[in-house]
């Protein structure tokens, strides 16, 4: 079985903890508290040079990224669950997890990150913080998921896929940071349905626990 280096702190570390325990698969996990300093260790960096998490190890093969790992996972180890051994459906999912990585986790991480780093310690706790949810960067990637959505349980397929997972992964410091749910429905919606999963609730640590 493959190794994962990972964190629930983080988002991207979150998401390829509660995929892995979804599928029911038994990594051995070695927890890398980046915001520790756990990342920058010779030994870590060692196995990813970057010194950022996840990092999954399967044999000779290092794999980092988080929407790769969650696409290995899925293919190598998940019997393609979440995934699809279909080009059409594999495609409607990997257009999520590249506008997750390039639109939506950016226009988060401009709202989040003061904020995020105030809760976990890595800024003083009396650091004053801004937490603005009129951001234009944030509101047109939040306007287009939530027309997206309308009508929807799940945002790739008639199921849920990798595609939740990964879109959710940054919804985890949300609620501690006052998202405007009440102007997005369908988000609140979709989100309450990923909340509500056993993987998502075995994976989520203090102080993102809801």
């Amino acid at each position: 079985m493959f190794t994962l280096y990972t964190t629930p702190l983080s988002a991207n570390g979150r998401k390829v903890l509660a995929v892995s325990h979804h599928l029911r698969l038994n990594p051995e996990v070695h927890i890398i508290d980046v915001y520790a300093g756990q990342g920058r260790t010779p030994e870590y960096l060692a196995i990813h040079a970057l010194g950022k998490v996840p990092t999954l190890v399967d044999g000779r093969l290092t794999v980092w990224e988080s929407n790769a790992i969650l696409q290995y996972m899925a293919e190598a180890h998940g019997g393609n669950r979440l995934w699809s051994r279909e080009a059409k459906a594999r495609a409607a999912v990997a257009r999520w997890l590249y506008w997750e990585t390039s639109e939506w986790q950016p226009a988060l991480v401009q709202v989040l990150t003061g904020f995020v780093a105030r809760e976990l310690g890595v800024l003083p706790e009396d650091t004053p913080v801004t937490l603005n949810w009129i951001d234009p960067r944030f509101r047109v990637q939040a306007e287009f998921l939530e027309a997206h959505l309308r009508g929807r349980e799940f945002l790739a397929l008639d199921e849920l896929t990798l595609a939740d997972f990964s879109v959710a992964a940054m919804m985890m410091y949300v609620r501690r940071a006052f998202f405007p749910f009440s102007e997005f429905p369908a988000i609140a919606a979709w989100y309450e349905r990923i909340e509500s999963l056993d993987a998502w609730r075995a994976t989520a640590v203090a102080p993102w626990i809801y």
